[in-house]
């Protein structure tokens, strides 16, 4: 009698792990992947939207992390090309920042870098203080992270804040002290 009752339930689980833990990822990642391709063809910024948009709209209870990361990092090349505009390289940051997890150190860490990049191409305020909110987000996280510190460390120093950027020089020499470029900046 059990086994009647405990089998279909076996099987449902089985089969619901299965869907929507390895056919709703992989649909998610084909359609990114398929965006991905598409790029060379986007001539408007209208078409990059609708192509990543339903990437992002499809439901997956795993990938989005990674696919937010992924874009990321493409993201981040095409706005440090110097043939970028800035409206365009604007664009592409507000995008993928909707989509960037507000808790998650990678993330943060990319949405800072984002910004650095944005206020060392086209030198406006805002986007230093953003780049600063974002690194400083993700020290609040993760305040012994190399990449956390190393971030913060590099934007003060492109800034001139030495006052700033020699805190965050003593507090990564506190943990690496043999690091001779920090001591030397």
């Amino acid at each position: 009698m059990h086994k009647k009752i405990i089998i279909p339930i076996l099987i449902i689980v089985a089969a619901s792990a299965l869907y929507f833990g390895s056919i709703l990822p992989l649909v998610k990642s084909r359609r990114f992947v398929a965006a991905l391709n598409s790029m060379s063809s986007v001539k408007t910024l209208d078409e990059f939207k609708n192509h990543f948009d339903d990437v992002f709209n499809f439901y997956s209870p795993v990938g989005a992390e990674e696919i937010s990361k992924f874009l990321g990092n493409n993201i981040i090349s095409m706005i440090s090309a110097k043939e970028q505009s800035e409206n365009v390289s604007r664009y592409l940051v507000e995008y993928v920042g909707q989509h960037l997890f507000k808790d998650n150190v990678r993330h943060l860490l990319m949405f800072g870098q984002m910004h650095f990049i944005l206020w060392q191409r086209f030198h406006q305020e805002t986007d230093f203080v953003k780049a600063e909110e974002y690194y400083q987000r993700a020290f609040l996280i993760g305040p012994k992270l190399p990449p956390v510190l190393y971030g913060l460390f590099d934007l003060y120093a492109a800034k001139g804040d030495q006052a700033k950027a020699e805190e965050i020089g003593n507090i990564i020499l506190k943990y690496w002290p043999e690091d001779e470029s920090v001591k030397r900046k």
